[in-house]
Order: structure tokens, then sequence, then C-alpha cells
């Protein structure tokens, strides 16, 4: 049983590691396409045991690729949320400015939210920072929402 196990994956992975490869290489940069790939295989690997027959090879294995690309974009996903709100409550730390790349992506935003991130780093509430730029407290959340939108879209891999 399990030598046909063995020759079973040996057989798909000759005849589908190329293809899977190229399908990652489209969409993702060379090695980070080549760990997919492999960890493609290895998910095969682990339930070729439990299958007694496989009626459609390629749509098995091009299933486990879009699953295994589809789980590492929520990754990344999830990885840059994080840093996002890393650099929100950083606004909030005395060593805010000394991080370079935190400060090039606030010289890139328009005044007014440099102006608000700065004030917000400084202790200031949203209605404090409101009064001050002549506009509400929920104009001022509004504002850092879409601020955190940005950031997701510059920090988006």
């Amino acid at each position: 049983m399990e030598n046909d196990v063995n020759r079973q994956f040996n057989i798909l992975y000759d005849k589908f590691y190329p293809p899977v490869l190229s399908y990652f290489r489209k969409r993702i940069n060379e090695d980070e396409a080549e760990d997919l790939a492999q960890i493609t295989f290895m998910k095969l690997w682990a339930y070729l045991p439990c299958v007694v027959n496989i009626k459609n090879e390629k749509s098995l294995i091009f299933s486990i690729a879009k699953n295994v690309y589809c789980d590492r974009m929520r990754q990344k996903k999830m990885q840059t949320i994080s840093e996002n709100e890393q650099f929100f409550e950083a606004a909030d730390n005395k060593d805010f400015t000394k991080d370079i790349e935190t400060q090039i992506v606030i010289n890139s935003l328009p005044r007014k939210d440099r102006e608000m991130i700065e004030l917000k780093k400084l202790g200031f509430s949203s209605r404090e920072i409101g009064k001050i730029q002549g506009v509400s407290a929920s104009a001022i959340r509004t504002r850092m929402q879409g601020i955190r939108n940005r950031l997701d879209n510059l920090f988006r891999l």
C-alpha cells in the first residue's frame, strides 16, 4: 500500500510540478512560487493515503494549489493589518518619529493628515483635534480610518 502511494505521488509530482510552479510564478515572485509549489505537494502527500481513487488528478492538485495561494494571501493581508495596527500604536510612543520608514509614509500624507497624526501622538483626543482643525470628532475618526486604508494600500504586498 505504501509503495503504491509513493509511486502515485511520484507520478503526480513529475507530471504536475512544472504546471503548478508556473501557476504560482504568474502570481508571485520566484522564491515564494517554489515554496508554495512545495507546500502544495506536501499537502497532496498527506492527502493521498486517505483517497482510494482520484477521478481528476489535475483538478485535485490545482484545487490544493489555489487553496495554498489563498492561504498565503490571507496571511499577508493579516500581516499588513498587524503592521498598520503597530503603526498607529506607535503614534502614542515617544520613539515614533525615530522610525524612518514610518516617517517617510507620514511625510507622504497631506498636511492636514500629518498634523492630525502629530496631535494624536501628543495625546490629543479626536474631539480636541477636531476643535483645532475646525471639524467634528467623527470627521477626525473618519479621516484616521481613511489613513489606515491608505496605509493598507501602501503596505499591501
